[in-house]
């Protein structure tokens, strides 16, 4: 029996008996299980912190199951969302203990599905064929880097819908339109997409059918089980809180709070964050709404520039699709860390075109300009991978330092902020670049 792409076999062994050693055999497995063994790993001094959430989700949809109104379960989240939070329920019981690695044996099955999408997107097999492709190397290293967290929460799931979305555009744009839409079901941010992927002209309509057959199932479904106050809870729920402790638009007074001890005061909300009080917070969140409009100002100033073009080159859909998620991460007054991940999974599907020259190639578009692409996304993949470790470092090994302003706490989130908006930079003058008249040439 001929070995599948990117394993090795001893010629003449069978292929049920050796299967455990073809799999340690891929490059690709043994990196996966080091890397995510290392995050498990992590796990162990962080567990008070980060499973906090993952008690929050069991203890919504265990009221579920005892007969509970669906309408008032984790109204944060879109009510899709509820059934991924319910699928370990159905399995553990009435059992937090056995819901909380259930709820992240679930998270690691997605992150496993996403890694072997990537994989097979690219034509690389082993060091013999020189460096991994960027996506690869990011998407392994950034759970660790980021840390346990991003197993305990949900973004991972969307992330990855987002990133499968980007993947799947050029050739199959109407699986492109169903996973954005699935995206936007559980955590709204994926429909932020659509307008870069809506630039592919080839098989628009097909992504555009997938998408709206999606919505319209899901929002047909939600209506009929939960009512129309669920549909627009979470974004009630947003627009409701203040300004959380991590945002870029907190980071001046957390500076000037280190300047000037006991001014302003970190708070715990019922919105479940930390949240800044004191003097100036109206103002920074009225900053942070007109942040949110320049950058949609902007965004739109890049769309048109993409829409004159007659080819539209896949590199820079993923390049623009980026820049948006920076945007609204950086400009959004609720910046959490496992955000990082919207922006981790549609780098790692770039990073899997072969920087570009290979998703070019087959659907016969010409290939962007030599190295260009190459050192953009390897420098985009470096400072991925230190913003995470960054993040990893404010929450949760210092983040009680820095619900008291400590001046050394308020130094690392703002070497994070820089770092991240330095990505942000780097994504927005790329699309810049591949929008220009006759770059598609």
């Amino acid at each position: 029996m001929s070995a599948p792409a990117g394993f090795a076999l001893d010629p003449g062994s069978p292929s049920v008996a050796t299967l455990p050693a073809r799999l340690w055999h891929s490059w690709i497995v043994r990196r996966w299980l080091l890397t995510r063994g290392l995050t498990m790993f992590l796990l162990v001094p962080q567990v008070f912190e980060v499973f906090g959430d993952v008690e929050h989700y069991f203890h919504a949809v265990n009221a579920l199951f005892r007969g509970g109104a669906a309408a008032g379960a984790l109204p944060e989240y879109p009510a899709p969302s509820l059934v991924v939070f319910g699928l370990p329920r159905l399995l553990t019981g009435d059992h937090l203990y056995l819901y909380v690695p259930a709820f992240m044996a679930l998270v690691l099955a997605v992150d496993a599905a996403f890694t072997r999408a990537l994989w097979r997107a690219t034509s690389w097999r082993s060091p013999a064929d020189g460096r991994p492709p960027t996506g690869l190397t990011l998407w392994l290293w950034l759970l660790p880097a980021l840390g346990p967290l991003t197993l305990c929460r949900l973004d991972l799931v969307p992330a990855v819908l987002a990133g499968g979305a980007l993947l799947a555009v050029t050739r199959r744009p109407a699986l492109a339109g169903v996973l954005t839409g699935l995206g936007a079901a559980l955590k709204l941010w994926p429909a932020a997409l659509v307008p870069a992927l809506w630039l592919r002209r080839a098989g628009r309509g097909r992504m555009l059918a997938g998408l709206a057959l999606t919505g319209a199932v899901i929002c047909l479904a939600t209506l009929a089980l939960v009512g129309t106050d669920r549909l627009a809870s979470p974004l009630t729920w947003q627009s409701d809180r203040s300004l959380q402790l991590e945002s870029y638009a907190a980071l001046p007074l957390l500076v000037a709070g280190a300047f000037s001890p006991h001014t302003w005061h970190v708070d715990y909300t019922r919105f479940f964050a930390f949240e800044v009080t004191g003097p100036g917070v109206s103002t920074m969140l009225t900053l942070a709404t007109a942040a949110a409009a320049v950058a949609v100002a902007g965004l739109a100033v890049l769309w048109l520039r993409a829409v004159r073009l007659r080819d539209i080159t896949p590199l820079a859909i993923g390049w623009l699709a980026t820049s948006t998620v920076a945007l609204v991460v950086i400009t959004d007054k609720t910046l959490s860390p496992q955000y990082l991940l919207w922006l981790g999974a549609l780098l790692a599907a770039m990073g899997t075109w072969q920087d570009g020259a290979a998703a070019a190639g087959r659907e016969g578009q010409p290939v962007p300009e030599p190295g260009a692409a190459d050192r953009a996304l390897a420098q985009a993949t470096r400072l991925m991978l230190a913003t995470a470790l960054l993040t990893q470092l404010c929450y949760p090994t210092m983040y009680h330092l820095l619900v008291v302003v400590n001046p050394i706490a308020v130094a690392v989130i703002t070497a994070r902020d820089v770092v991240l908006a330095w990505l942000g930079w780097l994504a927005l003058r790329r699309s810049w670049q591949l929008t220009a008249a006759g770059a598609a040439r």
